[in-house]
């Protein structure tokens, strides 16, 4: 009987040229059911897709069922729908393909291998103005998350996705986000076992190598883990359409995966997954970087409308990025985070091209500064603290009106961030003798700016600098995010000597803006750090 049932299940498979491959108990294969492709992956993991709607819907590992109990699937976007889903066997890798509209969704199995891979091919941004997949678990299976409490059990105190926990703690899926170039994987984890979601090619994502988004978001049921390939969270960039990935989920008996896992070589234009680009069609780029402040790592970035691409120097200032896309690209050297020279290179395929990018000191002579302009608020007060808590938690120094004496404050007691509503002036005393009493120069590096704020400085008390213009920056929530990062601006004001005198001075900074908002999501900006500079 058990004989004759496989062998109906076989003729299955086999009645579809859709179908080419069959699953055996243990072994390599896929099984179809009017509403569920059953994948075998030969390992210890056998996963179903929704033939109706291309949701991922179940992931046993060693006989474990980890998908959530609730109803919402695993799933690109928030789930397509209706999609059109169709199954093949290309050599050691079975091809599941989720088809809605212009949008394809692909799943990977490699024999052997506990990992589900994914690609999304997405030429055009979904309605909702976002693209993400969500991996949904069992929270009592895989409790523990890599990074942040990533929790929204407490009560909403923002928006519904920021939280006050019980103790003063705050908690959001946003805090569990790390910076692009430091997220090669994150997981989740329980008990013998542990998923983790592999990024992969980030070429077609936005923001740069310093944009970052939710990791991870844990309620009382589900844990979910995320791959955002494009959000409007504090976002900088517009939307690259393609082929994103190849991406995945790898399971593990709680370790960290092997690299036979993370192993994306077997990915080649034989699947047939549009939008692909191989290794044939790329090129290479080496590059030079010099001129970076003492102390601060050099990092150079590649960007175009198609693509970006990143690569850290060495002691030397030497970088090298391999698989690039051909085209030209606007290339940038970052100082730490901060932009501090920009250039072009033309990538060809097949070839190596060089570039060199150095930067040049700022002009002026500096008599005093607050922190380093790196692009971050780094060494401020709660600048630590920023990307993994509200500015409220019981865990941050009260934001309040400070004065900052120059040369016998610490840097520590520097905001790291200013709210028109919240800590507004920040005051700098400082002294100038009676021959330093000429022109000077105030330079403000903010990091990120919302609601349209700036500076707003006066001198003394008797003169008030002209207020710039607004800086570009993303139209969203961001302090209160988790993030100081948008786009870097530096604002320079001239500061005449009539409104200085010899002895003790002070510059008090406000924040000016048109726009409305209360608290912490009134306008406001972070600080990276402050140049008083001779001309």
């Amino acid at each position: 009987m058990q004989r004759f049932f496989l062998l109906m299940l076989c003729g299955v498979c086999l009645a579809s040229a859709a179908l080419p491959a069959c699953a055996q108990p243990g072994g390599f294969g896929f099984t179809q059911t009017d509403g569920r492709v059953v994948v075998d992956t030969g390992a210890e993991l056998v996963f179903s897709v929704d033939t109706r709607n291309g949701d991922l819907v179940s992931m046993r590992y060693r006989g474990n069922e980890l998908q959530t109990l609730e109803a919402k699937g695993t799933q690109i976007a928030s789930g397509l729908g209706a999609a059109h889903v169709e199954t093949k066997t290309v050599g050691d890798v079975i091809v599941i393909t989720a088809q809605a509209g212009d949008l394809t969704h692909y799943y990977l199995a490699h024999r052997d291998r506990n990992a589900i891979y994914m690609a999304t091919y997405a030429p055009t941004l979904l309605p909702v103005g976002e693209l993400r997949f969500v991996a949904r678990f069992n929270v009592s299976k895989l409790p523990k998350a890599a990074q942040g409490t990533d929790s929204n059990v407490g009560q909403a105190i923002e928006g519904k996705d920021v939280f006050l926990l019980a103790d003063g703690r705050t908690s959001s899926k946003f805090y569990s986000a790390r910076p692009m170039i430091d997220d090669a994987l994150h997981g989740v984890s329980g008990p013998g076992v542990a998923v983790y979601m592999l990024m992969g090619n980030r070429e077609l994502s936005a923001g740069g190598p310093f944009f970052k988004d939710i990791a991870t978001q844990k309620t009382a049921t589900t844990h979910e883990m995320y791959n955002y390939m494009f959000s409007n969270h504090t976002q900088t960039e517009a939307y690259r359409g393609g082929l994103h990935g190849v991406y995945g989920l790898l399971f593990t008996d709680a370790g960290p995966p092997s690299s036979a896992l993370t192993d994306l070589r077997f990915v080649n234009n034989s699947l047939g997954l549009r939008g692909y680009v191989d290794s044939a069609a790329r090129g290479s780029v080496s590059a030079h970087l010099s001129g970076v402040a003492p102390g601060l790592p050099a990092l150079i970035g590649l960007s175009n409308a198609s693509a970006q691409y990143w690569a850290r120097a060495d002691a030397r200032g030497d970088a090298q990025l391999t698989g690039v896309r051909a085209g030209q690209y606007r290339t940038t050297l970052y100082q730490n985070e901060l932009e501090v020279a920009r250039g072009s290179v033309d990538v060809k395929t097949g070839s190596l091209a060089h570039t060199e990018l150095n930067a040049q000191p700022t002009a002026g002579r500096m008599n005093w500064q607050i922190g380093v302009p790196d692009g971050t608020p780094t060494g401020f007060l709660n600048a630590n603290q920023l990307t993994s808590a509200h500015p409220s938690d019981a865990r941050m120094a009260a934001w309040k009106p400070l004065t900052y004496t120059v040369g016998s404050s610490a840097i520590s007691e520097f905001p790291a961030a200013q709210w028109r509503d919240v800590n507004s002036p920040t005051r700098i005393d400082f002294m100038l003798g009676a021959n330093e009493v000429h022109d000077y120069r105030l330079r403000l590096y903010v990091s990120l700016a919302q609601a349209g704020g700036r500076p707003r400085v006066t001198a003394n008390h008797t003169w008030e600098a002209p207020v710039a213009a607004a800086s570009n920056q993303p139209e969203s929530r961001g302090i209160t995010r988790g993030t100081y990062r948008g786009n870097n601006t530096l604002f320079e004001i001239n500061v005449p000597r009539t409104a200085l005198h010899a002895g003790q001075n002070s510059l008090e900074i406000d924040v000016a803006s048109g726009k409305t908002g209360s608290g912490f999501l009134s306008p406001g900006f972070v600080y990276d750090s402050v140049q008083w500079v001779s001309p």
